[in-house]
């Protein structure tokens, strides 16, 4: 869906790089959403399900391969966003208890062992 969007044309969507910085910058017009960017995936689904409907694999494969194949500017690209990749959020609940009729909050670290403490401790 990347290569449809940046297709669209008219300055819809384009890409920054700065591979010196590793910084990738990628500006979506949001004036021209309506007018490029959902005409754009709406011909790629269309396409999509009359290769489908039709049964016609070589002509969806040619397709499907001219949109997803590499070239050197998309990998500098995806080495760019590896190399800047922010670990995975990872959502702890915290448990509330009683205790001589107080009822408390305890609240754990956001790591993955932080994880399964907090669902140890509520003995469900």
């Amino acid at each position: 869906m990347f290569r449809c969007l940046l297709s669209a044309g008219d300055g819809f969507m384009t890409v920054d790089c700065d591979p010196s910085a590793n910084k990738l910058i990628v500006r979506v017009d949001r004036s021209k959403i309506l007018s490029h960017g959902k005409p754009a995936i709406g011909d790629l689904l269309l396409k999509l399900h009359i290769y489908r409907c039709t049964a016609d694999v070589e002509a969806c494969r040619t397709f499907y391969e001219d949109l997803t194949r590499l070239d050197d500017v998309f990998l500098e690209w995806r080495r760019i966003v590896l190399a800047n990749k922010r670990p995975k959020q990872v959502f702890v609940q915290a448990n509330t208890f009683t205790e001589n009729g107080q009822v408390y909050v305890k609240e754990y670290e956001q790591t993955i062992e932080g994880l399964i403490q907090s669902w140890a401790e509520r003995v469900v």
